[in-house]
């Protein structure tokens, strides 16, 4: 029995610890997405903001990059809320599991508890019963 708890508690570790590096993986994701989405707004505000002085041709190129940047964008934010529900799904699961792995560790602390209780209680009925037969041999 208590090999077998042992066991199952490898296992909800190496599981715990899988679903935590996927956990940070998407975390890690997320981040590089708000990057990538700032990135792309600042250059959206930077093409859009300047000034040319009166030069039409630069004016319009930097329109119809200021153009082909917000697909890109729209892009991203809809990769970022996506990301944002994977990764409160994979918190979920990953404290689920937390949850599941630190009870079986509380059972396997309550299993070993009750049997160093058991074998004390049965050293101290071979000691009594040693002591009671000493006792009689002396009379």
């Amino acid at each position: 029995m208590r090999r077998q708890l042992s066991r199952l508690c490898q296992q909800e570790e190496k599981k715990l610890a899988q679903l935590g590096r996927q956990r940070d993986e998407f975390t890690r994701r997320l981040q590089q997405n708000r990057q990538q989405h700032q990135a792309l707004s600042q250059l959206i505000v930077d093409y859009t903001g300047q000034s040319f002085g009166g030069n039409a041709m630069l004016w319009q190129n930097a329109s119809q990059m200021a153009q082909t940047l917000e697909p890109m964008k729209a892009k991203l934010k809809q990769q970022q809320a996506l990301l944002q529900q994977e990764q409160l799904r994979m918190e979920g699961l990953w404290r689920k599991q937390l949850g599941r792995q630190q009870g079986l560790k509380w059972l396997q602390g309550q299993t070993l508890a009750a049997e160093l209780e058991r074998l004390a209680r049965r050293e101290q009925a071979a000691v009594d019963d040693m002591a009671g037969f000493y006792a009689r041999t002396k009379v």
